[in-house]
């Protein structure tokens, strides 16, 4: 053998060895992570679902800076939440919250922080304005209902409630008790 041989032999020698080593030891250089039991296994950054009804009209649509899906109850957590509830697809009602819950099949929905709802009568103005807290939506019955303080002003209206509960589709309102109005006369 030459030298040339005998050098390109101890490279493929090097280079086989060297492999087998690195596929050895390939967990050392890789991140390690392991799932909490409790922890999120996923997360969505700039979220927006859009719900539709088996008509094909959209019902809801959700937006969220990022949700995080929790495994171990199912449930997902939104960090500044914005629900659209629709009405022939147009926007009749918009909840912003500071973060929220969805629970595992999406059958109740808890914005929670501060929370400002605003009624459409068509798409540019709102009619309603409505701020309270640790509101609980339901979906499926079109529903939302809190038992704190609530805040509702329309026009020359301002409407103060401990609790209320809300019908999408109906579109009452029924405050629930400590209810004291004022209206503004020089609006």
């Amino acid at each position: 053998m030459n030298g040339k041989q005998i050098a390109l032999f101890a490279g493929l020698l090097i280079s086989v060895a060297l492999t087998g080593w690195l596929l050895q030891n390939q967990g050392s250089f890789t991140e390690q992570r392991s799932i909490s039991p409790s922890g999120p296994d996923l997360f969505v950054e700039q979220m927006d679902l859009k719900l539709i009804s088996e008509d094909g009209a959209l019902r809801y649509r959700v937006q969220a800076d990022r949700m995080d899906h929790f495994p171990h109850d199912d449930h997902s957590e939104l960090t500044r939440p914005l629900m659209h509830v629709f009405e022939q697809q147009q926007t009749r009602w918009k909840i912003r919250s500071e973060h929220g819950r969805i629970e595992s099949r999406g059958e109740t929905v808890w914005l929670l922080g501060q929370v400002v709802i605003r009624q459409f009568d068509d798409a540019e103005n709102a009619s309603i304005v409505i701020h309270t807290s640790d509101l609980l939506v339901k979906p499926e019955q079109e529903t939302a209902e809190t038992d704190k303080a609530a805040v509702i002003q329309s026009g020359r209206y301002r409407i103060e409630s401990k609790g209320f509960h809300a019908d999408f589709i109906s579109k009452q309102l029924e405050l629930k008790s400590q209810v004291r109005g004022r209206i503004d006369v020089a609006g």
